[in-house]
């Protein structure tokens, strides 16, 4: 309960502080939404033009397109923030606040990093997916749908296991917010199905670096359904990668000196 309590806190304090300048976030929330709609918009314009990604409807990949904006729309909101306080803190030798809290510190970062900005890009995939959910006919209240959910759940789950590996990070390299870059280069495999790339490729993507879950497996369980067997293979390798990045985070955290860098 006093996570719950923090976490309201914050997002109280947070959407009070973006709502001293309404103007300034509306327009940034405008652009965001601009900016995540420019895929789509091209996606039109390739199945206008050509025939389209073979194996895909222009329905199916604007669903995949809403899938991938929605999850890290959620990302966004309540995970982007937790790397970038880490980087800051242990750059400028001020982490410190955070272990002297009574509160478990990855736990702490999680509840207390959170960045309302990322609300418009929750609203812009929940379109796309409510659009091509209404032209391809999905019945929303079904098994496909419920297991849709829960692999969006569970690809939130990979996210913040990259946050944390991202953050643990921060504790061996001090600066180290090159990493966003990189994060951000690999993420952008995922706005592409996994069915485009060679089957090392695709082995590497789900498997050891399991990024095929942010958008290409919940889509094809509303498409085609999904075995136990393929559930089994596309949770086991997240919660590793969880279980690896909370070891880094605890392993790494010991390396902190408050020197800063």
């Amino acid at each position: 309960m006093n996570y719950l309590t923090l976490f309201k806190k914050t997002f109280a304090l947070e959407l009070s502080s973006e709502m001293a300048y309404k103007w300034n976030f509306f327009i940034k929330s405008l652009g965001l939404i601009f900016a995540d709609l420019i895929g789509p918009i091209i996606i039109l314009l390739i199945y206008t033009y050509s025939s389209g990604i073979p194996g895909w409807k222009f329905e199916e990949f604007i669903l995949f397109q809403g899938t991938f904006i929605l999850v890290n729309g959620l990302a966004h909101t309540l995970l982007f923030g937790l790397p970038f306080q880490v980087i800051r803190s242990v750059q400028q030798g001020t982490f410190d606040k955070v272990l002297i809290k009574p509160f478990n510190p990855l736990l702490y970062l999680s509840f207390s990093s959170i960045d309302i900005e990322g609300i418009a890009e929750v609203l812009a995939g929940l379109g796309l997916i409510i659009w091509a959910f209404v032209k391809l006919g999905i019945i929303v209240f079904s098994w496909n749908t419920l297991l849709f959910l829960f692999l969006i759940l569970l690809a939130f789950v990979f996210l913040y296991a990259t946050f944390v590996l991202m953050s643990s990070l921060a504790f061996l390299f001090v600066k180290s917010f090159g990493l966003f870059d990189l994060f951000f280069k690999i993420i952008d495999v995922a706005r592409y199905p996994l069915s485009i790339y060679e089957g090392g490729m695709r082995f590497v993507f789900t498997f050891l670096i399991p990024i095929g879950i942010i958008s290409f497996y919940p889509v094809n369980v509303l498409l085609g359904g999904l075995s136990i067997m393929t559930l089994l293979e596309i949770l086991i390798p997240v919660l590793l990668f969880l279980g690896f990045s909370v070891f880094m985070w605890n392993r790494a955290i010991r390396k902190y000196t408050s020197a800063g860098g």
